[in-house]
């Protein structure tokens, strides 16, 4: 993938991929909603859910590593949960259990995203080394 994009500038290739990716996010949002038997929300309100989740998340991450706190499987990982699970309880009419499991399901459901637009990118970069 590097190969692909070493020919672009930086900030284009952020400008064009942060809003695909927020948007595949708010797609994820939604339909972990509806996996968790939540009234999924209108696609502008869990755009805002998303960039508020990235919002705290980076913030977050900052103040970890400041306090030089970001070692260990607490910080990498428990207290981005945490931190995701609380704005989506805010944000949505869920509880914390609920909104923990809206989570995770966003969370894989992300990573499938992922891992097609990877494979997806490999096929094409193959297909075109094979002409």
């Amino acid at each position: 993938m590097g190969h692909f994009f070493s020919d672009f500038d930086a900030l284009w290739t952020l400008a064009a991929l942060v809003p695909l990716m927020m948007a595949a996010a708010a797609w994820a949002l939604q339909m972990a909603c509806g996996f968790c038997s939540v009234d999924p929300p209108e696609f502008w309100h869990a755009v805002t859910t998303v960039v508020i989740i990235a919002v705290v998340n980076a913030v977050l991450r900052f103040l970890l590593q400041s306090s030089d706190a970001d070692y260990g499987m607490a910080s990498m990982y428990v207290a981005p949960l945490v931190a995701t699970g609380a704005v989506i309880s805010l944000s949505l009419p869920a509880g914390p259990f609920t909104a923990m499991t809206i989570t995770v399901v966003q969370g894989f459901l992300c990573a499938l995203i992922y891992f097609g637009l990877r494979w997806l990118q490999t096929v094409v970069a193959a297909s075109i080394m094979l002409l």
